[in-house]
């Protein structure tokens, strides 16, 4: 099994920080954005453990299952604060979940910054930026 730890060169420290995926070429394009890949840092993970694993244990998942959830299945990407991006796994219950990521050193990989869940009002006065057409893969 390939091994996941980062790999980044501008990581000091590799030690803290997990490769955990990539924002592919084609939605990077379309909300004008690049592709790169998507680390986690020990520092973020343990901030998601602590203030949101009760609400994420109550959906049945754990953090580090609802993080590959929402990176994996996707369906929205909203603009957040800044240049955040929110990926989200939208569906029809009232809350979504959401991802946070920032553009991290020098702007060449994606950091994942925040999990939660929330309420789909939070989205309403974000910019979508690109929706999963149904069908596609």
């Amino acid at each position: 099994m390939k091994n996941k730890t980062a790999s980044h060169p501008l990581i000091e420290d590799q030690r803290h920080y997990k490769k955990i995926g990539k924002l592919k070429k084609s939605i990077a394009n379309h909300i004008g954005r690049k592709p790169a890949d998507i680390y986690i840092s020990e520092n973020h993970f343990k901030h998601i453990f602590i203030r949101h694993k009760d609400e994420m244990e109550n959906i049945g998942l754990t953090p580090q299952m609802f993080i590959d959830l929402v990176l994996n299945g996707f369906n929205r990407v909203y603009k957040g604060k800044n240049e955040a991006l929110l990926l989200v796994l939208w569906n029809c219950k009232p809350k979504v979940t959401v991802i946070e990521l920032n553009l991290a050193l020098e702007k060449e990989f994606y950091e994942v910054i925040a999990a939660t869940i929330v309420r789909k009002k939070y989205l309403e006065d974000r910019e979508l930026l690109w929706k999963k057409e149904k069908g596609l893969v």
